[in-house]
């Protein structure tokens, strides 16, 4: 019986090429999207898990329980004192193994003078870090990769880079043009989707005579902590024994200890679950095109059942039972979803690599790899198939043998059936959401690349870099460089925005005694707020008439007036007393697009400096490339010794994540909103065929009496249009809620005008989708229409 129905199946789909082929592709189309969509989600969910021991992974975070005004997760920090390892291996022995790392990108590494390589990506960790994190080496072992000092290793590709078509084991890289250190191990590449993925590693133990840093220090606070659980510890209880450990330690005795689980580290860290949200729209979309495809295919099989009732008839006569008219019909419909499943494999390879550069992930597609989302996905596909085929299949079987040689099937009785209009309905309001939700978020983009950010990043370079000589006075250096017409202004701080950012706790004048609030501290000089374009709203700006101020008079920005909750700031105290506030700045967008704008609070440095700073300059638009010259030139004479790189704040900006992930998921509903247009005409394509189809002797009779060639194109659009009226009851404010849903703290508000065009787009679709075939039988001769049945 099988291979009967197998024969009559393929003998169908030759029988209706054109039918068969919009099945088959349109199916295929919504199989594709959802694969992508589903290898994107699940790439997500495997973050850290290329790690042996990820269920047993957790770091150890700060939360600043006295915290005031807490705002986007800022009373919570990934950073802990060096010192937390060393007291959670004596206090808890639930603890397998406690390791500390720390930060150390933007170094340059150099394996012979000519070949300096700056590399970004960092860590500094002791010798227990290979015992709770996964690394393959190539080369070396992990026994004493870390254990002493100036050791480091290397990735696969730096090695590469340093070390071109040699061993590097054994052999000497320079760092920062003052320190060799040996390398003691080559490991593989880690995967993207890893949180700590460092491309070269350098012994904590080296940090002692490199930065004054070991593992026993209670006040720096910039390294992070991760810990290896025992087998069956429960964390949470552990996580209350652990909470109060610096609760005897003056200065850190309002800080509590968290433990974070491998697998939040890079979804929700602290609680926020924004991310959470950006998934939940990729997971809608790929859903939303599925059913787009797969209403596709209902409503085609179901209308293409209307052509079928004379071979249904047949078969009853000839005693085919209802059971074999089921099965026949289902195979049918389940042959054509596996066939698409199959050219939608074909299409995830091909397209595979243009969806991976719009979100910005390596993805990847193996049987052997993701079978279980394989499997997945073919149960989905038999499971639409079988959807498709069961209302024709139950609804020809069941119909009488007068009726089906009549062709009585869609009498007008039947034509109020609404499964075919509930389904173009759906298609056409998920249509209308993904056309309204990429227009706004275009606009949302726009509104961010355009937003005042309370300060100047155009034509701005910048350097952060070690200075290693003792008493190097700035001043003098860019009293040097603004003798070239071609540097506009200079400064130097700590940080800049969406380069770097400083944190800290501080207390107020007028707080309660153990009351803190989490800000962002930056030592500056004196030339910064100017030159960054920075506005001075109260009080004054940092001079060189007051020298008494160098790490004593502030500067705090409108959020920390606000969260101290003073109304004339000027002249108040904060810090236990040590800052003096003599100027108010206007907020400025300094960390990140998405969050809101934190206390802010502007030190002045010495002007003798030594250490890690970052130097910024105002350039001449039109002397771009030459102030780079001279910058570099001056740089190499006043600084022989220490490496640098300029780069542009308008880029660092640019590569800003939650920039970047808007533009990711922006990009993303655009590419897959073309699909689901394109679903969409092609199943609306095929339904009008059908619909002209059927209705052939009608309109020839019709123009007859005197109909119209418009007359009948209303006649047969009218309903596609009244469809799309509810739709957009539906998709409008669905579109609205899901957009204002986005978190964001400087999201644009729904703008309603991009609704009516959503709207029109998709008007102006259907119009064109349908005009061809409503034309074509509204002008053609009526004779024809009536010899033709």
């Amino acid at each position: 019986m099988f291979r009967t129905i197998f024969k009559i199946s393929v003998r169908n789909l030759l029988k209706h090429k054109g039918y068969s082929l919009i099945n088959v592709f349109g199916l295929a189309l919504g199989f594709t999207a959802f694969i992508l969509i589903g290898l994107f989600i699940q790439h997500e969910l495997c973050w850290d898990k290329a790690n042996a021991n990820y269920d047993r992974i957790y770091r150890v975070q700060r939360h600043y329980a006295k915290t005031r005004y807490a705002m986007d997760g800022n009373d919570i920090s990934p950073h802990s004192r060096p010192v937390t390892a060393q007291l959670l291996e004596k206090q808890f022995p639930e603890f397998e193994k406690v390791t500390v790392i720390r930060e150390y990108g933007g170094k340059f590494l150099a394996s012979v003078p000519e070949r300096q390589v700056y590399e970004n990506e960092g860590i500094c960790a002791d010798s227990c870090y290979l015992d709770v994190f996964t690394y393959h080496f190539i080369e070396g072992s992990r026994q004493h990769a870390l254990a002493e000092p100036f050791s480091m290793m290397l990735s696969e590709t730096l090695a590469e880079k340093l070390f071109p078509g040699e061993k590097a084991l054994g052999k000497t890289v320079t760092l920062e043009k003052k320190f060799d250190l040996k390398v003691t191990g080559v490991y593989a590449d880690l995967p993207d989707n890893t949180t700590i993925r460092p491309n070269y590693l350098i012994s904590f133990s080296t940090l002692k005579q490199t930065d004054g840093i070991s593992r026993s220090d209670l006040y720096t606070g910039d390294c992070m902590t991760f810990t290896l659980l025992r087998p069956d510890v429960d964390y949470k209880l552990l996580e209350q024994k652990i909470k109060p450990v610096f609760a005897g330690f003056r200065g850190a005795e309002f800080e509590e200890l968290q433990l974070c689980p491998m697998n939040l580290l890079y979804l929700d860290f602290n609680g926020n679950g924004h991310y959470y949200v950006v998934l939940l729209l990729y997971g809608l979309i790929g859903l939303f095109i599925l059913m787009m495809s797969a209403f596709n295919y209902i409503n085609l099989t179901t209308a293409n059942a209307s052509t079928r009732g004379k071979e249904v008839a047949v078969k009853k006569v000839s005693g085919s039972t209802r059971l074999t008219l089921l099965v026949q019909f289902l195979g049918e419909t389940m042959l054509i979803a596996l066939l698409a499943l199959g050219l939608a494999f074909l299409l995830v390879v091909l397209f595979l690599p243009v969806f991976a550069g719009i979100v910005g992930r390596q993805l990847d597609f193996g049987f052997s790899g993701h079978w279980p989302f394989i499997g997945l996905t073919i149960l989905i596909s038999l499971g639409v198939g079988f959807l498709s085929g069961i209302y024709p299949a139950v609804f020809l079987s069941s119909n009488k043998i007068v009726s089906l040689f009549k062709g009585e099937l869609f009498g007008k009785g039947r034509e109020k059936f609404s499964l075919k209009k509930a389904l173009v309905t759906s298609q056409f309001a998920i249509s209308v959401f993904l056309i309204l939700i990429t227009l706004s978020l275009s606009l949302q983009i726009r509104h961010l690349a355009q937003k005042d950010l309370g300060f100047n990043k155009e034509n701005m370079l910048y350097t952060k870099m070690t200075v290693s000589k003792s008493g190097t006075n700035f001043s003098q250096l860019r009293d040097r460089l603004l003798q070239h017409p071609e540097i506009i202004d200079a400064s130097m701080s700590k940080h800049i925005p969406f380069v770097s950012f400083g944190g800290g706790m501080t207390n107020w004048e007028g707080a309660d005694q153990d009351e803190k609030i989490n800000c962002r501290f930056n030592d500056v000089g004196y030339d910064y707020v100017r030159n960054m374009g920075i506005s001075l709203i109260a009080g004054r700006d940092f001079s060189r008439s007051f020298p008494g101020d160098a790490g004593k008079a502030c500067l705090i920005n409108e959020t920390a007036a606000q969260c101290f909750g003073w109304d004339d700031p000027i002249g108040k105290r904060l810090n236990n007393n040590r800052l003096t506030v003599v100027g108010i700045v206007k907020n400025y967008i300094y960390k990140d697009m998405h969050n809101g704008i934190e206390p802010s609070i502007l030190v002045l440095a010495p002007e003798e400096i030594t250490g890690t700073w970052t130097f910024a300059f105002r350039v001449d638009p039109p002397s771009y490339q030459e102030a780079k010259t001279i910058l570099a030139r001056e740089f190499e004479a006043a600084f022989p010794n220490d490496p640098f790189e300029f780069n542009d704040l308008p880029m660092a900006f640019a590569n800003e994540n939650s920039f970047k992930i808007y533009h990711a998921v922006n990009r993303t509903i655009l590419f897959f909103t073309v699909f689901n247009i394109f679903l969409a005409m092609i199943g609306l394509l095929g339904l009008v065929s059908f619909t002209v189809f059927r209705r052939t002797k009608e309109i020839g009779v019709r123009k007859i009496n005197g109909s119209t060639s418009v007359n009948i194109f209303y006649l047969l659009s009218r309903e596609y249009f009244v469809l799309l009226f509810f739709a957009l009851l539906v998709a409008i404010p669905a579109a609205w809620w899901v957009y204002e849903w986005i978190p964001g703290a400087n999201k644009l508000h729904v703008q309603p005008w991009v609704f009516g065009l959503g709207a029109g787009i998709l008007f102006v679709i259907i119009l064109l989708t349908t005009s061809y075939q409503t034309i074509k039988a509204a002008t053609r001769n009526p004779v024809e229409a009536l010899r033709y049945e």
